[in-house]
């Protein structure tokens, strides 16, 4: 699988020094899944980041850290949900939500377009994006910023076409034909479209 479209170097570096909102970081690892030069890169930043730790001054602990280090370690941990995956969901989104893309359910709409949000805090919201063969969301604009990661099928806009593992910012996209495109998408505050009726529809589903 080539992968044309990237997240970039200060994404990639921010993930791997675990400074991302709990949504970044998700779309960020799940690209990564896909990804062997990301990986390659987040690697990278690891390994520089570990040699700088090791030339730091040692910071005291308090008289207590021993103690409560000991107590986490006797608390204990919820089991994960199996990671196997039936469908090839990405191993990060399948951790996340607890299931593959196959159980997702969909809240429709219209009869082309579904979504599933699996995360919001304040203005920030993750969601799945499932569109049919040759659905178009429809021109917008951002309040915020917006980034998607394309996971199983494609679409195509004004700066190029998207498959499987390419990750995109500001987009008008439309679905490839063939099977369905399901997007993993964060957005940064809400989208404007072009035309009342479907910047109505999408204050009704919260977008």
């Amino acid at each position: 699988m080539t992968i044309h479209h990237h997240p970039g170097e200060a994404l990639v570096l921010a993930h791997a020094a675990g400074s991302l909102d709990p949504a970044m970081a998700l779309i960020v690892a799940t690209h990564l899944h896909f990804c062997a030069q990301c990986r390659a890169d987040a690697v990278l930043a690891l390994a520089v980041g570990s040699t700088l730790l090791e030339q730091m001054q040692p910071a005291l602990l308090t008289a207590d850290a021993l103690t409560r280090t000991l107590a986490r370690l006797d608390t204990p941990e919820t089991p994960s949900p199996t990671l196997v995956s039936n469908d090839n969901t990405p191993l990060p989104l399948r951790a996340f939500m607890g299931h593959d893309l196959s159980a997702v359910r969909w809240r429709l709409m219209g009869q082309r377009l579904g979504y599933a949000t699996l995360y919001r805090r304040g203005g920030l919201t993750l969601r799945l994006l499932r569109g049919s063969p040759g659905t178009d969301v429809g021109a917008h604009t951002h309040r915020g910023e917006e980034y998607t990661l394309v996971l199983k099928g494609g679409y195509r806009d004004e700066t190029g076409t998207y498959g499987p593992g390419d990750f995109q910012s500001m987009h008008n996209p439309i679905a490839d034909p063939g099977e369905d495109c399901i997007n993993l998408a964060v957005t940064i505050g809400g989208l404007r479209f072009r035309g009342a009726g479907r910047n109505l529809v999408a204050k009704l589903f919260g977008f």
